[in-house]
């Protein structure tokens, strides 16, 4: 990422609060499936927590999906702040996995390794391709003198990290460090002209946090 003058030293990153596809435990994509009742509370949860963060000139970002911009729009209210939606945050394309279980992201992970090497959903995206539009649409917010709050999804955010941290992406992929929980928070912090994570997948603005994998 580039190096801006005026850019923020603190970046936040939210998952989306829970959805009817997340308790199915299906993948889903680009299904525009709204927040259930647990999954509003959960972003009234979230963005009380950001209320008192004292967070210097907050931005809020979402992805389009419904689910993040409503978790974004709590937030946002909450900060008395803009919400604004940008394309390239969307959650990874599942392809031909359009509908299996979260389980088989496991249980089947050698499914994907794709034709070409890279590993992703076949028919879908590559992980590697998602934190390529991921950073592209991030490019133009860290030049602003604000402090982004980007809400997105589990496996955009898993993709965007493993590129980030320079992890080995299949083995990330499998143990989950990256994973978030429904309105989980991971904080960044710029030091020596690179970022490091404060926090990853915190939940203690939750009273009872879920774990739902990375859909």
């Amino acid at each position: 990422m580039p190096v801006h003058a005026s850019s923020p030293d603190r970046v936040f990153l939210v998952r989306h609060g829970r959805t009817a596809g997340n308790v199915s435990q299906v993948l889903t994509g680009g299904a525009d499936d709204p927040l259930d009742e647990v999954g509003q509370a959960q972003a009234e949860a979230v963005a009380r927590w950001f209320a008192v963060e004292n967070i210097e000139s907050p931005r809020i970002f979402t992805s389009s999906f419904l689910r993040a911009r409503q978790t974004g729009s709590a937030i946002a209210t909450a900060l008395g702040t803009q919400l604004t939606v940008l394309d390239g945050l969307q959650e990874i394309a599942p392809g031909d996995w359009q509908g299996r279980a979260y389980a088989d992201m496991h249980t089947h992970v050698h499914e994907l390794v794709r034709s070409d090497g890279s590993f992703g959903f076949p028919g879908g995206e590559s992980l590697a391709e998602v934190a390529a539009r991921f950073k592209a649409a991030l490019e133009p917010v860290l030049a602003e003198p604000a402090t982004p709050i980007v809400v997105a999804h589990g496996g955009s955010l898993t993709a965007y990290l493993t590129d980030l941290m320079g992890a080995d992406v299949r083995q990330a992929w499998l143990d989950g460090r990256y994973a978030h929980a429904n309105t989980a928070v991971t904080e960044l912090q710029k030091l020596n002209q690179g970022w490091h994570a404060v926090k990853i997948a915190f939940t203690g603005h939750l009273e009872h946090p879920e774990k739902t994998n990375k859909q």
